[in-house]
């Protein structure tokens, strides 16, 4: 279940080990996270990078510091064991939609056309706002069409619409240095390689 945010409020701090920890919660935060895992960075610097991001001061208990950190980038949404995806929300896809590095000028002229919020300059945007606003985006967006391109099957579509959907694909497919792994995937790493060094301090 995902957190009602109009009800209970968008979190700035996070509680870990019976503690209160701030939280930075700007949207620039979470686009950053997505281009940390996207990185050729060994796994565990990733891991240190987003929590020097995320927090201001790093929890002791680094477990909970992670399961906190990917709660709060999940938008306050349990993890999904059969891993849905919504509409166009791709941050458990193999097969992603966007890219917020690669698609920036077309999430901003989407936010400015439809919100009329200028990203480049938009001040104290909460991370869950933003993508509540980035996951409605209407389907006249450029970058709602582009989402569309990208996913759309064209099983029983005509030959003439097959061909032109298969021209979008290719006009804008997403650049990858590599086989990505899903973030539930990278979850399930991140918290065993935390586990595995708490078994070693302990031994």
């Amino acid at each position: 279940m995902k957190v009602n945010f109009i009800i209970q409020g968008l979190p700035e701090s996070v509680e870990i080990d019976g503690g209160r920890y701030p939280i930075n919660w700007d949207f620039r935060v979470g686009i950053q996270f997505e281009d940390i895992m996207n990185s050729d960075m060994p796994d565990s610097d990733k891991l240190y990078r987003l929590l020097r991001l995320y927090y201001p001061q790093i929890p002791a208990d680094l477990y909970g510091a992670v399961e906190q950190m990917l709660w709060f980038y999940r938008c306050g949404e349990q993890e999904q064991k059969d891993e849905k995806k919504e509409r166009y929300q791709c941050r458990n896809s193999k097969e992603p939609a966007y890219s917020f590095s690669q698609d920036s000028a077309y999430i901003y002229a989407a936010f400015k056309e439809q919100y009329g919020i200028d990203l480049t300059t938009a001040e104290s945007l909460h991370w869950w706002k933003f993508m509540a606003l980035f996951e409605s985006l209407g389907e006249d967006t450029k970058m709602s069409r582009i989402m569309y391109y990208r996913k759309a099957s064209t099983s029983g579509m005509s030959r003439d619409k097959r061909a032109f959907i298969n021209e979008m694909k290719k006009l804008y497919k997403l650049h990858s240095d590599g086989a990505q792994m899903t973030l539930k995937q990278r979850n399930q790493r991140w918290k065993d390689y935390v586990r595995e060094r708490y078994e070693k301090k302990v031994m």
